[in-house]
């Protein structure tokens, strides 16, 4: 009688083992993949995580860098629900063959027939412009080969992409990490594999420092053109709240099926509000290093004095990605409004608003917590979990 029950009872847990939803989250240790992580691990999911990271010790261990809890962290690799794949470095042209990644599912008995989202998180490498436009177009190779083949046995498979905004000026001559989101973007759409394009201009989450370091640099440079670095306003998202819509958009709100079968890649704008781009470099400063300095070059020059950096410091800095970086930036605050305007990448929160009220091009699909609207005549969805602006700077914050 015993046995029958036990066996009942094995039977039971294989079953409820085998209809628990599974997410494959390539590239999902760093700061927006803690955050992704625990919100599908808190909903029942079971993760497969992919990470560069050589042990599960070191995969952890950036976890818990980023914001997740120890105990919660065990707990989840404990009863299985978090499962790694290290050493998984996607600019590896292994990744590309899909026998490499059949294999890995082998090893932690995982079907990839049971896989039902893909959410990539994979970032570019650093380093000199050819690397990083060669390494993110690996990458992306390899994210695709495993989205082909997964979504060939099961078309029910739901893929998204996490990226940045890219400016929408023309042409080649642009910062390299500019031109690979370009690519990116255009390879994604020519694949047909993409379900949902998330689209954030800047995130802020514990642990994220690649801003943070370059902040004093860029404040000791253009500090002294206040009144220009502060000219043009950049869209902010918490990164909890970034996972949150991604859940919400995911698994919750119900697109209209006339959007949906159009098998359209649908675009998804995030925002929790803007800030002015100088008061979030000025943020990202201890409170000692925030000294505005008494105004150098006359307020009539700066712009001139702007666009001539922006200018220059391309040709006799053409490798240092910082200062391209910085150039692109000086160039953008010596633009006048109606130029910013053209080239901004994001709609502010009263803009969203605004769209929100135009019923006959429009749908809302949730109002509280996050404002969810989606164009009714183009695959496009902006998602707003507005903040005031202390709350901005709080997000911009939380790295220091």
């Amino acid at each position: 009688m015993t046995e029958n029950i036990n066996l009942m009872l094995d039977r039971c847990s294989t079953k409820n083992m085998n209809e628990v939803k599974k997410l494959l989250l390539i590239g999902g240790t760093g700061f927006i993949g803690r955050a992704v992580a625990e919100k599908y691990l808190n909903n029942g999911w079971q993760l497969i995580i992919t990470t560069k990271s050589l042990s599960i010790k070191d995969a952890k261990n950036k976890l818990i860098l980023h914001g997740f809890d120890t105990v919660q962290l065990e707990k989840f690799i404990a009863n299985k629900s978090l499962l790694f794949i290290t050493g998984a470095d996607l600019s590896n042209k292994r990744w590309l063959e899909i026998n490499t990644w059949l294999n890995v599912f082998k090893e932690i008995n995982l079907s990839p027939i049971s896989i039902s989202r893909i959410i990539n998180l994979a970032a570019e490498i650093s380093g000199p412009a050819d690397k990083i436009i060669r390494s993110s177009m690996e990458i992306l190779s390899s994210v695709l080969t495993i989205a082909r083949n997964l979504k060939s046995q099961n078309k029910n498979i739901v893929f998204c992409n996490m990226g940045s905004t890219a400016e929408r000026r023309r042409g080649k001559n642009l910062p390299p990490y500019e031109f690979v989101k370009k690519i990116i973007r255009q390879k994604i759409e020519e694949s047909r594999l993409c379900d949902y394009h998330f689209v954030v201009n800047y995130v802020k989450g514990k642990g994220e420092q690649r801003m943070t370091i370059a902040a004093p640099f860029l404040w000791e440079k253009l500090k002294w053109s206040y009144r220009w670095l502060f000219g043009f306003k950049i869209s902010i998202i918490d990164v909890d709240d970034l996972a949150d819509i991604v859940y919400e958009i995911l698994e919750i709100i119900k697109i209209p099926s006339e959007i949906k079968n159009k098998k359209l890649l649908l675009e998804v704008n995030t925002t929790s509000g803007e800030l002015p781009f100088g008061e979030m470099i000025k943020n990202l400063l201890p409170r000692n290093q925030r000294i505005i300095p008494e105004a150098v070059i006359p307020f009539w020059l700066e712009k001139y004095f702007l666009k001539t950096y922006a200018f220059i410091v391309p040709l006799i800095k053409s490798k240092n990605q910082t200062m391209r970086r910085l150039a692109h930036f000086a160039k953008i605050a010596s633009l006048g409004k109606s130029d910013q305007d053209r080239l901004k990448s994001f709609k502010t929160a009263e803009e969203i608003k605004k769209l929100a009220l135009d019923k006959a091009n429009y749908i809302t699909l949730e109002k509280k917590p996050t404002l969810i609207i989606i164009d009714n005549y183009n695959p496009v969805i902006y998602a707003l979990r507005e903040k005031t602006e202390d709350q901005l700077k709080q997000i911009v914050q939380k790295s220091i």
